[in-house]
């Protein structure tokens, strides 16, 4: 009777404790009261963080770069015109001159000269080349003496230049540029993709948490009405003091659990607010979403999709050809050298623009230069030797890759299929424990079951509840990983593409 009248003192002291801790806070719920609240479904947060989160950023500044790498290389291959100049460029100095005798006398030099150079330029793929045709004017203007003015004209020049052994880095760009941009491109699909794997692990974050509160809430909310009942029950000697004390800590442990659960509830809506691109005054509801959709899917289907689509195609044809480049460089500089210079067209001069250009003479010039190493103690070799060593490693690590690559399809073909068949059970075990739950407890109020029976079926119905949630996120897990490894939408049956920004 002393631990009865005890536990009755200290629940009335309880129950003045929490109206003073309400009235302590009562101006914060006033502001949280303030803030806006919004029900946001999992697609809905799918397009969000498509739209606004920082990954999607980056994911676009991704591709931009490649985009404009891209045009780089294109403009390598298109005529180059560059117009370059002097004007003007004055010059006062004194220089040495060796005069008939064998001795030196300086002479003092003062002119201004302006010049101006018109060129296009073409790059030969084919050979690795370039052919350009230029176009020169230039004046001079002597300071000292007479003062005369002189103009020298190029009205017309064709320049070739061709190594003679080479690798041909532009005919190796034509190869392996348009495959990176392919793959930056699919990657994009991907990285979008893994923005929606983030989004929605944020999202049943945030309702686990929030089913976890509603949970602790009820719980507490039972703890205190069984606690009640069990006070009458105790005064007539229907039950014991034990059986009142274990309702007593039931109740002490859902307080606790509720505020721990609260403090997490916080963090999970902090992170999907802060990913979606909410401010504070957001509080985000996340909607029970169905089931992720079911769709039938085979290992060789899905195998043959992500050979098409994924970008893990693209990156293993870009490092091959770059493998093979490192060896074709590694030739082409380990020994003969020689490269060809070859220049066509005509000059002039005068002391007047007008007839620099009429008494026109030809200007050629042509050159063949080499170079020939004498003793370079194997290093050609070894550098050849090297890049094949990191061409055959490429290869190696590009088939251990694709091995795990086909591994990773059939795990997550696999996981799908299972996870079909465990949303089915977890569905049952729900509806079952909570049908139990029920009867315990409307079982334990007429006095036929112990507490903790009534204890073990809580636990039961709130963890099959936590279970079923839990097995939502990874069936549409799943279902995602699917389609960012083949980026193909199985529920419209066409491939997934994102439309592109203009640059």
């Amino acid at each position: 009777m002393i631990i009865s009248d005890s536990i009755k003192t200290f629940y009335t002291r309880d129950r003045w404790l929490i109206s003073f801790v309400l009235l302590l806070f009562l101006p914060i719920l006033r502001v949280t009261a303030q803030q806006e609240q919004k029900v946001v479904s999992l697609e809905e947060a799918i397009r969000l963080a498509r739209e606004q989160s920082l990954d999607a950023m980056v994911a676009k500044s991704q591709l931009r770069s490649a985009y404009w790498q891209y045009r780089n290389y294109r403009a390598d291959l298109l005529p180059n015109v560059t117009l370059t100049g002097t004007l003007p460029s004055f010059n006062r100095t004194l220089s040495s001159y060796l005069k008939e005798d064998g001795t030196y006398k300086y002479i003092s030099s003062n002119s201004i000269s302006e010049q101006l150079a018109l060129s296009v330029t073409q790059n030969i793929p084919l050979t690795g080349g370039a052919l350009s045709l230029q176009s020169q004017v230039e004046r001079v203007d002597q300071l000292d003496g007479d003062k005369t003015t002189e103009y020298m004209s190029v009205p017309f020049n064709v320049i070739f230049s061709q190594p003679l052994i080479t690798a041909n880095p532009l005919k190796w760009s034509m190869k392996i540029e348009p495959e990176k941009y392919k793959q930056a491109q699919q990657q994009f699909a991907v990285n979008m993709e893994n923005v929606a794997v983030q989004a929605i692990s944020y999202y049943f974050d945030l309702l686990l948490a929030m089913i976890n509160v509603d949970i602790d809430r009820q719980n507490l909310k039972n703890s205190e009405k069984l606690m009640q009942i069990a006070q009458g029950k105790r005064e007539r000697g229907l039950i014991s003091d034990n059986d009142l004390l274990q309702l007593k800590l039931n109740y002490l442990n859902a307080s606790s659990s509720l505020i721990q659960t609260e403090q997490a509830y916080e963090q999970k809506m902090f992170a999907l607010r802060n990913y979606l691109g909410y401010n504070e005054r957001v509080v985000i509801v996340p909607d029970m979403p169905e089931e992720c959709p079911e769709v039938e899917v085979t290992f060789k289907e899905v195998m043959e999709l992500a050979n098409r689509n994924n970008p893990f195609r693209y990156e293993v044809v870009c490092r091959m050809l770059q493998a093979r480049q490192q060896v074709a460089q590694a030739k082409a500089g380990r020994g003969f050298k020689a490269d060809v210079y070859a220049s066509i067209g005509f000059t002039g001069s005068d002391r007047t623009f007008k007839e620099t250009y009429q008494n026109l003479r030809n200007r050629e010039a042509v050159s063949l230069g080499l170079s020939i190493p004498i003793l370079n103690w194997g290093k050609g070799r070894g550098q050849v030797e090297l890049a094949r060593s990191q061409a055959e490693i490429t290869r190696v690590q590009v088939e251990k890759e694709t091995l795990n690559f086909e591994q990773d399809v059939m795990t997550a073909v696999k996981q799908y299929q299972e996870q079909n068949r465990l949303n089915e059970i977890v569905r049952l075990a729900d509806t079952v424990a909570r049908k139990r739950y029920k009867t315990a407890y409307e079982t334990f109020v007429l006095g036929q079951i112990s507490v903790l029976d009534l204890n073990a079926a809580q636990t039961e119905q709130d963890n099959a509840r936590r279970t079923y949630v839990s097995q939502l996120y990874s069936s549409w897990v799943y279902f995602y990983a699917l389609r960012r490894l083949t980026l193909y939408d199985f529920e419209k049956r066409e491939d997934i593409i994102y439309q592109q920004e203009k640059y």
